[in-house]
C-alpha cells in the first residue's frame, strides 16, 4: 500500500521503545495482519570483538526494557534440531569466518559510508543523495545496481547472483531523515549496515560456491510516506524468500530486542469554515479553528477509555491565521496506535468520529484522509531463534523480546514473507532517544556503528545459517503460514 502523493507523510517511526507485548497468530503472504514474540538468556563467555570501536563501558539506559525474558519461553522448538550448538557450527564454518573476515575489512568503509548519510540528511522522498552514495558503493562492489526503481524516485535496488537455484535473501537499507533534526532515527547506520550484509554474504556465496541471489533494496521515506509499502505493492518483495535489517534505539549497551512493533494509522483532517471580521461580525464567521480544538478535545477525553498498550497524538496545523479572522481553514494530522492491527482498526474509527462530530458540532466541512496504515511487526520465529543464539553466543548481546510502541513499514513486509527487524540499542544521553537531536548526535558516534556492526555481521550470519541449510529454510518459510 502507499500513500497518496509521493511528498505525502503517513507515519514516523521508532519514538516508543519500551512497551511490551506477546502474542502470536497465523500469517499468510498476503498484504494483511500480524506478528510474533521472542527474549534473552545468558551470553556465552565466548565473544568475538566486534569492532575496534566499541566500548561496553560507556554508559546507557534509556530505551529498551532491561527486564529479561527467555528465548525458549517465547519460540518453537526446531524440528531441525538447530540448537545453538548447530547455529555456532554455522558461524565457526570457513563460510562464516568469511563474513567475519570481510566485514572487520569492511567496517572503515562503511563508517565512512553512514558518516555521509549522516551528514547530509534528506526527508522522505527526497533521498537523492544517499541514493546516489549508496549505489555508488553497491556498484564498486560488483553488484547489479537500478536507480529510480518501481517509479520511485530515490527508491533502488542492488542484485547479485552466484550459481544456479539457491534461495533468494532480501536485505533493506533506509535513508530518510527528520525534518530539521537530522539523522535522529539513525537510519544512516541502517543504510550502510545493509551495504555491509550484502558485500559479506555476497564473499561468501563466490568463496566457498554457495549458489544464491542477494537483493539489497533502498527504501525512501519510512519516517512518512511507507516507502517499503509501496515497493511491496508494486513488486519489489515477490523474488525474496525472506528479508533483513535492524534498527538502532536507546537502551542498556549490548541489548537486542526482536519483540513487536505497533500499528499505526495516519489521519489528515481538514476543517473548512468562513472567514469574517472577528470583532466586529463573528456570527458571520464558521470557525474552523473551534472545530479543531473540539476534535483535539474529544481526543483527549478519549485517552482515559482507552487500552493503556494504545496510543492518540497529534498537531493542529493552520494556513494565513491572524488573531483578527475567524480562521477559515484548520487542520489536524493524527496517529493512532495499537499493539494488533485489529486493535489499531477499532481504535482508528473511534477516533474518526470525533473529528465528525467536531464537524457537525461547528458547522464545518470536514475532509478525513486515512493514509495507509502501518502493520504490527510479525518478526519470524526461526529467524529470530537463530540471530538471537549467533549475537548472544558470538558477540556478547543480551537478547529480549519485550517489543516497541514504536511502528515501521516494514511490519507490512514481515506479513508478505518471512521477515526479521532486531532492535538494538547505541549509547545516547539520558532522555534522548529516537527522534530527539541527542538522537542526531548519538548516531554519528564511533560507539553506535561498533554497535550496528555486531547487527550487521548477526543477519549476515543469520541470512548464511539458511542459506547453507534446505530443512531449516523450510522451517522459515513453514512458521510463516
Amino acid at each position: 500500500m502507499g500513500p497518496k502523493t509521493e511528498d505525502g507523510h503517513t507515519t514516523g517511526c521508532f519514538e516508543g521503545f519500551k512497551l511490551r507485548f506477546s502474542r502470536k497468530s497465523p500469517a499468510t503472504r498476503t498484504l494483511s495482519t500480524f506478528r510474533s514474540g521472542l527474549a534473552p538468556s545468558k551470553p556465552s563467555e565466548k565473544m568475538l570483538a566486534p569492532s575496534q570501536h566499541f566500548d561496553f563501558g560507556v554508559p546507557s539506559g534509556w530505551g529498551l526494557s532491561s527486564e529479561q525474558s527467555s528465548l525458549d519461553s517465547f519460540l518453537p522448538p526446531y524440528t531441525t534440531q538447530m540448537n545453538a550448538s548447530r547455529t555456532s557450527g554455522v558461524v565457526d564454518s570457513v563460510a562464516g569466518k568469511t563474513i567475519n573476515s570481510v566485514l572487520d575489512e569492511l567496517e572503515p568503509e562503511l563508517y565512512q559510508l553512514s558518516m555521509d548519510i549522516h551528514d547530509h540528511p534528506e526527508i522522505a522522498f527526497q533521498e537523492r543523495y544517499a541514493r546516489d552514495t549508496l549505489t555508488a558503493f553497491m556498484r564498486r562492489h560488483k553488484f547489479n545496481v537500478t536507480s529510480e526503481y518501481l517509479g520511485l524516485e530515490t527508491a533502488w535496488r542492488a542484485e547479485y547472483s552466484y550459481g544456479n537455484g539457491g534461495k533468494v535473501i532480501g536485505i533493506n537499507s533506509e535513508m530518510d531523515a527528520l525534518e530539521r533534526i537530522g539523522h535522529a532515527c539513525g537510519h544512516n547506520l541502517i543504510a550502510a549496515s545493509g551495504c555491509g550484509i550484502a558485500v559479506a554474504l555476497k564473499a561468501a556465496l563466490e568463496t566457498h560456491d554457495i549458489p544464491g541471489r542477494i537483493i539489497l533494496l533502498g527504501t525512501p521515506a519510512e519516517e512518512g510516506g511507507g516507502g517499503k509499502i509501496i515497493l511491496l505493492q508494486r513488486g519489489a518483495y515477490d523474488d525474496m524468500d525472506f528479508c533483513l535489517m535492524s534498527h538502532p534505539g536507546p537502551g542498556p549497551l549490548h541489548s537486542f530486542d526482536i519483540g513487536a512493533t505497533t500499528a499505526v494509522q495516519t489521519f489528515e483532517v481538514e476543517y473548512l469554515g468562513k472567514g469574517a471580521h472577528a470583532g466586529a461580525a463573528p456570527w458571520e464567521g464558521i470557525n474552523a479553528l473551534d472545530a479543531a480544538f473540539l476534535a483535539y478535545s474529544s481526543l483527549s477525553v478519549l485517552r482515559q477509555q482507552m487500552k493503556p498498550t494504545h496510543r492518540s497524538h497529534g498537531i493542529v496545523q493552520g494556513r494565513d491565521w491572524i488573531s483578527n479572522v475567524i480562521p477559515d481553514n484548520a487542520r489536524l494530522r493524527w496517529q493512532v496506535r495499537a499493539p494488533t492491527y485489529d486493535e489499531m482498526s477499532i481504535l482508528a474509527q473511534r477516533v474518526r468520529k470525533c473529528f465528525e462530530a467536531a464537524a457537525l458540532a461547528t458547522g464545518c466541512s470536514v475532509n478525513i484522509d486515512e493514509e495507509p496504515p502501518y502493520q504490527d511487526l510479525k518478526n519470524n520465529p526461526i529467524l529470530a531463534r537463530i540471530f538471537g543464539q549467533i549475537v548472544q553466543t558470538q558477540y556478547g548481546q543480551n537478547v529480549s523480546t519485550n517489543g516497541s510502541a514504536a511502528s515501521t513499514d516494514f511490519g507490512n513486509v514481515s506479513y508478505y514473507l518471512p521477515a526479521l527487524h532486531p532492535l538494538y540499542t547505541i549509547p545516547t544521553e539520558p532522555h534522548g532517544g529516537n527522534h530527539t537531536p541527542a538522537f542526531t548526535k548519538a548516531s554519528a558516534t564511533k560507539e553506535a556503528h561498533a554497535a550496528s556492526m555486531i547487527a550487521t555481521r548477526g543477519l549476515a550470519l543469520t541470512a548464511l545459517c539458511v542459506l547453507q541449510d534446505d530443512a531449516l529454510f523450510l522451517e522459515v518459510r513453514n512458521s510463516n503460514l
